[in-house]
């Protein structure tokens, strides 16, 4: 991704809004880990682990199965050889399991089956990710922001981002898709950075309303 002041300057420009939420809550976390190279198969089941799932419920699972596998990024052979009963225990769904190992197993044998997606373009990626079994459009655009630093990805899919912009632009009201990407094609080619703050909003306690974000701005 390009560098923050660079962003920050053209978001502020485009959408006051958004300027609000900047103030708000300063810089996204994305740019702190610009220069950082993920592992992409870590990241992929970490994604798969938090599927329709809350974060808090994903984050106890991800610890116990770091735990029960004793490494700190998720690896292809250990999945492999764990038993599918052995996951379940930790709390994965049987579905789950059997996409990961999966995965696991397509990945060992072909090491580069991930590293590729770093060379192609957004919608490529989609298409190669979403070959897998259990990889669905939400799982390939989170690993798109989170693991490849994609700029420009806003999920429809994701309750919490439709959340965000809900309560940021429209005072809660459930609006049509044509709405919502009227709002985020104004943070293209940053619609990642958008993103970020779109969850901030949605997990804020308490909720950001528009009193508060009128008061910010006045």
């Amino acid at each position: 991704m390009n560098d923050w002041l660079t962003t920050k300057e053209y978001l502020i420009e485009r959408d006051p809004y958004l300027a609000t939420l900047i103030t708000q809550y300063g810089e996204p976390r994305l740019f702190r880990t610009v220069g950082v190279e993920v592992d992409l198969f870590d990241s992929l089941v970490n994604s798969i682990i938090s599927q329709q799932i809350s974060t808090i419920a994903a984050n106890s699972i991800r610890t116990r199965l770091h735990r029960l596998l004793n490494t700190e990024i998720f690896c292809a052979e250990k999945l492999i050889v764990a038993l599918e009963s052995d996951l379940n225990s930790v709390g994965l769904s049987r579905p789950k399991c059997r996409y990961i190992k999966s995965i696991a197993i397509a990945i060992n044998e072909n090491p580069n089956l991930l590293s590729d997606l770093r060379n192609l373009d957004d919608d490529e990626v989609i298409e190669r990710l979403t070959r897998f079994k259990g990889v669905g459009v939400w799982t390939a655009q989170m690993l798109q922001i989170f693991a490849l630093g994609r700029p420009d990805i806003f999920s429809t899919k994701d309750a919490g981002l439709m959340r965000g912009v809900r309560v940021t632009y429209f005072n809660g009201e459930t609006r049509g898709l044509d709405d919502v990407e009227e709002v985020t094609n104004k943070w293209k080619p940053y619609r990642s950075i958008g993103s970020w703050y779109m969850w901030q909003v949605a997990n804020s306690s308490p909720a950001f309303s528009h009193k508060k974000r009128n008061s910010l701005t006045s």
